[in-house]
C-alpha cells in the first residue's frame, strides 16, 4: 500500500467535515471552552513569533511533557479532558469508526523528507 503524504494539515484535520450538519449545534461549558481557546492562544503567540523558537531547545521547553505544566500538558487537556466532552455522542463515535481519518498523512509522518 502505498502512502501518500502532504503539507495540507488543514486538508487533514477536516477530513469528513462535510458529513457533519452546518447547522447542528452544541451547548458546551464556558470554563471549558476558555480553556481550551486559552490554549490555542498560547500556542498562537509562541508560534507566530519565530524569535521565540530560536533553536529546538526553545520548542522543547515550550512543549514540555505530560508530567509539566507547559504546552503538551495544555494541548492533551484541552482534547481529552476538555473538547472531547463537548462532541455529540454520534459525533465522537465517527472518530472510533474512522470517518474523520484523511487516507493522506501528515508530511512529518513521510521519514524520506
Amino acid at each position: 500500500m502505498t502512502k501518500e503524504y502532504t503539507d495540507n494539515l488543514e486538508e487533514i484535520a477536516t477530513f469528513g467535515f462535510e458529513a457533519i450538519d452546518p447547522d447542528e449545534k452544541v451547548e458546551v461549558n464556558l470554563k471549558d471552552l476558555m480553556y481550551v481557546f486559552s490554549t490555542l492562544q498560547e500556542y498562537h503567540r509562541f508560534f507566530h513569533q519565530p524569535l521565540h523558537y530560536k533553536n529546538i531547545k526553545d520548542i522543547e521547553r515550550f512543549l514540555g511533557s505530560i508530567n509539566e505544566h507547559a504546552g503538551f500538558k495544555l494541548l492533551h487537556i484541552s482534547i481529552h479532558e476538555k473538547m472531547r466532552n463537548m462532541l455529540p455522542a454520534h459525533i465522537d463515535a465517527k472518530y472510533g469508526e474512522g470517518d474523520f481519518d484523511s487516507p493522506k498523512l501528515p508530511f512529518y509522518y513521510d521519514e524520506n523528507r
